[in-house]
């Protein structure tokens, strides 16, 4: 790994690109937090200090110092990010975007709900929120907000595909994909009803499936409102 300056150095150079930062020491504290976190492997903000090269290094301060940046109200990391995002999601676009929604829990107190872009057995944040209550689930608007996020910043007549659980196969977000033209891969609830022409209709719980079997129907209609 480059030395610590450099890498700082490099940090803030790409950082302060566009130059939309209310406060130019916020750059710099955030580009010390990444220097730390790096060869740390951990977010915890003690463990970020060693990394920290200044003359006097006073330890309490300098965690009291991320810590003030990761609860500033004026620092508005969509807005900061944003910007990168899209210059991103432009070169990523050529080839399709696989786009994962998931949710987990944080301490039992709060839930995070993120949409992030799949490659290579990953998962890359792309948008996120978190939810100020102990659950994994958000309201419509939470979700259709996150899609609308990433949709903005979308080149022109990108294919993307949304994967997500069966939280989220419901009827305001399978039409949300239709609106933004995206493909949609969404695990079912054993209840949700399937409809066929010349079929009739049944839930997914009673299709005769066996484990690794795929079927295939064009066209299909989810849910009783089809």
């Amino acid at each position: 790994m480059e030395s610590t300056p450099r890498v700082y150095d490099t940090l803030v150079h790409s950082l302060r690109q566009p130059q939309n930062w209310l406060d130019r020491r916020h750059l710099k504290t955030l580009a010390w937090m990444t220097v730390g976190l790096m060869p740390s492997g951990t977010s915890s903000l003690t463990a970020w200090v060693p990394s920290v090269h200044r003359r006097a290094v006073d330890a309490q301060r300098v965690v009291r110092r991320f810590a003030r940046w990761l609860e500033h109200a004026r620092i508005d990391v969509h807005a900061l990010d944003g910007p990168r995002l899209q210059q991103a999601l432009a070169e990523w676009g050529h080839q399709g975007l696989y786009l994962a929604l998931d949710t987990s829990m944080w301490w039992q107190t709060s839930g995070v709900v993120r949409l992030s872009r799949v490659s290579r057995g990953r998962a890359i944040p792309l948008v996120w929120t978190v939810l100020a209550h102990a659950s994994r689930r958000g309201t419509y608007e939470v979700y259709q907000g996150l899609l609308e996020q990433v949709a903005e910043r979308l080149p022109f007549r990108c294919h993307v595909v949304l994967t997500a659980d069966r939280g989220c196969a419901d009827t305001h977000r399978m039409a949300q994909l239709v609106r933004l033209s995206w493909h949609g891969r969404l695990r079912l609830n054993g209840s949700c009803w399937i409809y066929q022409p010349g079929k009739r209709p049944g839930q997914v719980r009673r299709l005769p499936l066996s484990p690794g079997q795929a079927l295939f129907w064009p066209p299909v209609y989810l849910t009783t409102q089809a």
